[in-house]
């Protein structure tokens, strides 16, 4: 048996805290991450909102279709496609349609939303489906977006990063 007080100084624990340490702070780190994701996982579906909900979402992405001006093919696919998942009935999907190709004033749909909400972020978030990142016009936009409907800044770069647009 080893007799440690032989060997000089006894040792103080070397690098085991440090090592705890950082350990401990790459659990915590990558714990608020998969929070983080789980708590926007789905801001941006559609699927199972209620009704009244699932359409205020599919005015807000035909609002931000428009946003540079137009309604290209791709953003009219990605509406439709998202219409469809909602759930409504042929009546209420047709009349959104019209409303896709015309929609609301953005005022008008955020005046819906409650500032700082869960439902604030959802506006957020399904408007970011349909804007392009690298265009001047969408971004400011989103920013004005941002601001309006009082989105928490946090929540902001979450959904810019998730969906490839800058903060």
């Amino acid at each position: 048996m080893r007799d440690d007080s032989d060997n000089g100084p006894p040792r103080r624990g070397g690098h085991e805290p440090v090592l705890h340490q950082l350990l401990a702070r790459k659990i915590l780190q990558d714990h608020l991450q998969n929070r983080h994701q789980l708590i926007d996982r789905g801001l941006a579906d559609l699927d199972g909102r209620p009704p009244a909900e699932a359409a205020l979402l599919i005015r807000a992405m035909a609002a931000a279709a428009h946003a540079d001006g137009g309604l290209d093919p791709q953003e009219h696919e990605i509406l439709l496609a998202a219409l469809a998942s909602t759930g409504l009935g042929l009546d209420e999907q047709r009349a959104l349609e019209r409303e896709i190709a015309d929609p609301p004033c953005l005022e008008a749909l955020a005046r819906q939303v409650e500032p700082s909400s869960r439902a604030a972020a959802r506006f957020y978030a399904v408007s970011l489906r349909l804007l392009e990142r690298d265009n001047k016009t969408d971004i400011a936009y989103l920013n004005y977006l941002a601001m309006r409907l009082a989105v928490p800044r946090d929540v902001i770069v979450r959904l810019n990063r998730r969906f490839g647009m800058p903060n």
